[in-house]
């Protein structure tokens, strides 16, 4: 887990960030959980149970839509990993997933302008859209933490991996951005 700030830098946001010590604690707190099934909707807002992925191997990253730098930027750099990992095992072993926590904004709609926007066009990558109801215990389920600042969001830039099972093994390392 990295954290990330989607707007201004946290120096010039008010209000307290995410203590980075604590969501790398909360995050790896995960590690050896199964997080329960939740209904998202894809790209064309039809429900999709995230049970659907067991049976492979699966990436979990959270994004925030209206970001314009920590969360494009750290696609990019998962699609990248995302390619390689491809080369090395094969295209059809693995599924992403990319869920936007910022509801209502992270639509159906704006997860589909999201991965145009940077080109993502993986028959295993999925963006997804969570009911608002669910975001808590969502987030709470895959050691995810954001905040709201003035400047958007201070949240963890994370991935989390997954085994066939569905239990999670394992949370990225925290750096600041």
């Amino acid at each position: 887990a990295t954290l990330g700030w989607c707007g201004l830098a946290p120096e010039a946001t008010a209000g307290p960030t995410i203590d980075i010590d604590e969501a790398l604690a909360f995050s790896r707190s995960r590690i050896g959980t199964t997080p329960p099934d939740f209904v998202l909707s894809d790209r064309d807002g039809q429900p999709l149970s995230l049970a659907r992925f067991r049976g492979k191997p699966l990436v979990v990253s959270f994004v925030f839509t209206g970001c314009f730098q920590v969360c494009p930027t750290s696609t990019r750099d998962l699609q990248n990993a995302v390619r390689a990992m491809r080369e090395r095992f094969g295209a059809d072993q693995f599924n992403i997933l990319s869920i936007g926590f910022n509801q209502p904004e992270d639509s159906p709609m704006a997860m589909r302008t999201f991965a145009a926007q940077l080109r993502i066009r993986d028959a295993n990558w999925e963006f997804l859209s969570p009911r608002q109801e669910d975001v808590a215990a969502l987030t709470e389920a895959y050691g995810f933490r954001f905040r709201p600042s003035p400047s958007g969001f201070d949240h963890t830039v994370q991935v989390s991996l997954l085994d066939a099972q569905g239990t999670s093994r394992r949370a990225g390392d925290a750096t600041r951005i």
